[in-house]
C-alpha cells in the first residue's frame, strides 16, 4: 500500500487562500478516489499538545489520518531554511505531497510538488514575500522533486522556460470548483449580504487586493466610466503584506474623485458563503489580473452564474475559454471599454452567464484528485 503524507498546512489556515482551498479539496477527495493508498494530512500547531485538533473527521475515510505536530508555525518558517524538523521524524511515508510550492523539511527525493504560478519570477515586484531563501527552496524543489504538478499549460511553460524543468517531469492538472458550494445564490441570501455590507444598487465585484490583481488600473478604468452608467464596485480580499506597508487598492482609491470613491466598498476577507453570495448578486466579476497560474476567482464567479471580465494574459484565456470578456490588463482604456460593455449589454451578460455555468461544470475536484493520485503513484513506484 502506497503511503502518502500531504502537507496540509494551507488547508488548515485560519483564512484559507486559493492554495488552501486546493489542499483542502484534495485531502478530502484523494482517499476516496484512491482507496488502496493511505494518506496522512500533516500540519503543525502550537497548541497540538493542549487540544486534539481535528480538521478532517467528517471525511470519514478509513485511509485518511491527521498528524498535527506540536510546533509553532512561525518557528517552522524560520527553521525550514535550516532543514528541520524533518517530516520523516514524525512518521514514515513513501511519497510526500507538497501542496504549496515547497515541501516541509525532508531528505526524501520522492516529492510531488504543486507549483501554482511563477509570478514571483515574472513579476517580482508583485511578490515581496518571496524572500531569497524561499526562492532558493523553490529552485531546489523543482530540481529534486520526482514530479511537478502545474495547474495550467501556462504554468508548465513557465517552469520549462524559467527553471529548465524536464518536460516529462511536469504534469498539468487543472484545478476545479466545488459546484455544490459555488452556485447561484437565492435572492433572499443576496439581500442579506447586501444589507450586511451596506451595498446599494447594482455592483461589480473584484476579488483580491494583492499587487498582481491590478487594482490601480481597474480603479482608473472604473473612474473613467460615465457617471450615469457607473455601478458600485465591491473589492473583497485580505490585505497582503508588503515591506513598505503599501496597499495598492486603498492607495489608488484615495487618488480618485470623491464621487467615485463613494461608489467603492472594501469588504476585506470573505468566508466562502459570503463570497458566493457577493458574486451571485453582482453584475459581473472585474478581474483584470496581471498574472495568474490558474485563476480561481474566474471559475468561482462562473459557477455562481456571474459574468466575467478578465485578462487576455497568462493562464486566464486558457481557463476562461469563450465564457468571459477578455481585455488587455495593461491598458486602462481597454479595461474601461470592457467594463462599459459588461455593464450595459444585457444580452452579452446573459450569454456569458450561460457559458460560464457550463464552463465551470467541466472543472471537477474528483477528477483533479484522480489525476493527482496517479502522479503520486508514479512518484512512489519502485526504481
Amino acid at each position: 500500500m502506497l503511503r502518502v503524507t500531504i502537507d496540509a498546512r494551507p488547508a488548515v489556515a485560519r483564512e484559507r487562500t486559493g492554495v488552501g482551498n486546493y489542499a483542502w479539496n484534495l485531502i478530502r477527495r484523494l482517499p476516496e478516489v484512491d482507496p488502496d493508498a493511505s494518506y496522512v494530512a500533516w500540519y503543525v500547531h502550537s497548541k497540538a499538545a493542549i487540544r486534539q485538533w481535528r480538521h478532517f473527521d467528517d471525511v470519514g475515510a478509513p485511509n485518511l489520518r491527521e498528524r498535527g505536530i506540536l510546533y509553532p508555525s512561525r518557528l517552522l518558517e524560520r527553521t525550514t531554511r535550516h532543514g528541520f524538523p524533518r517530516v520523516e521524524w514524525f512518521g514514515g511515508f513513501d511519497v510526500l505531497f507538497a501542496t504549496n510550492f515547497v515541501p516541509p523539511p525532508t531528505r526524501t527525493g520522492r516529492v510531488v510538488a504543486t507549483v501554482h504560478d511563477l509570478a514571483f519570477r515574472r513579476f517580482p515586484e508583485t511578490a515581496p514575500q518571496a524572500v531569497t531563501w524561499w526562492r532558493d527552496a523553490v529552485l531546489h524543489t523543482v530540481r529534486r522533486a520526482a514530479r511537478l504538478i502545474a495547474p495550467s499549460e501556462w504554468t508548465k511553460r513557465d517552469l520549462l522556460e524559467l527553471y529548465g524543468a524536464p518536460e516529462e517531469k511536469v504534469v498539468v492538472i487543472p484545478l476545479a470548483v466545488d459546484c455544490e458550494m459555488y452556485r447561484p445564490p437565492s435572492e433572499e441570501r443576496i439581500l442579506e449580504v447586501r444589507r450586511a455590507f451596506g451595498i446599494d444598487g447594482p455592483y461589480l465585484v473584484a476579488l483580491g487586493r494583492g499587487p498582481r490583481k491590478n487594482l490601480p488600473r481597474l480603479l482608473a478604468a472604473f473612474a473613467a466610466l460615465p457617471g450615469d452608467i457607473r455601478p458600485g464596485l465591491v473589492i473583497a480580499g485580505a490585505r497582503e503584506w508588503s515591506p513598505d506597508g503599501s496597499d495598492p487598492g486603498p492607495d489608488a482609491l484615495r487618488a480618485l474623485p470623491r464621487d467615485v470613491r463613494a461608489a467603492v466598498t472594501l469588504v476585506g476577507y470573505l468566508s466562502e458563503a459570503e463570497k458566493v453570495t457577493l458574486l451571485g448578486g453582482a453584475i459581473g466579476l472585474a478581474f483584470p489580473s496581471l498574472y495568474e497560474g490558474f485563476g480561481f476567482p474566474v471559475l468561482e464567479a462562473m459557477a455562481c452564474g456571474t459574468p466575467v471580465l478578465t485578462s487576455d494574459a497568462s493562464s486566464l484565456p486558457e481557463l476562461a475559454g469563450d465564457a468571459a470578456l477578455l481585455v488587455d490588463p495593461h491598458d486602462v482604456d481597454a479595461i474601461r471599454d470592457g467594463l462599459r460593455t459588461l455593464v450595459t449589454d444585457d444580452g452579452l451578460r446573459g450569454r456569458l452567464r450561460a457559458a460560464g455555468l457550463a464552463r465551470a461544470s467541466s472543472f471537477d475536484w474528483t477528477e483533479t484528485a484522480r489525476r493527482t493520485a496517479a502522479v503520486l503513484h508514479e512518484a512512489g513506484a519502485p526504481g
